[in-house]
């Protein structure tokens, strides 16, 4: 399993490394929405684990450009915010589409089981090449 890290703080990039161990997981980093999408366009990803709020490109501009290329509208996005709910921009996100919301500061076993799930739903109705 291959997972995109989109998240501009180094702290919390590498506490995504308790969540998915190297043995079963690749985790990919990117700092940003325009690194994460230059990522994208290089390699195929299971999942994509998106940060709301970030300097450059945020969370829902990345949400647009990803949804609107029909090699990737399908790709299972978790939003991991600290956002509050009734957020605009928390909305917004969640009206363009993401699979689910993880809200910060979460526990690596949570945000695994999230994944793990969503990953499973996909591959029980056939869910195909995501790049």
């Amino acid at each position: 399993m291959r997972i995109l890290v989109v998240e501009d703080s180094s702290l919390v990039q590498r506490m995504y490394g308790l969540a998915f161990p190297r043995r079963a997981c690749e985790l990919v980093t990117a700092g940003d929405g325009r690194e994460a999408l230059a990522r994208l366009a290089e390699q195929r990803f299971d999942a994509i684990l998106l940060d709301l709020r970030m300097l450059g490109m945020n969370g829902v501009e990345f949400l647009r450009e990803v949804r609107r290329r029909p090699e990737w509208a399908q790709l299972p996005i978790v939003l991991t915010t600290s956002e509050a709910d009734g957020s605009e921009l928390l909305e917004e996100a969640e009206r363009i589409g993401v699979a689910a919301v993880v809200k910060k500061p979460w526990h690596p076993h949570q945000l695994r089981a999230v994944v793990e799930a969503l990953l499973e739903r996909g591959s029980a109705s056939g869910g195909g090449d995501t790049r």
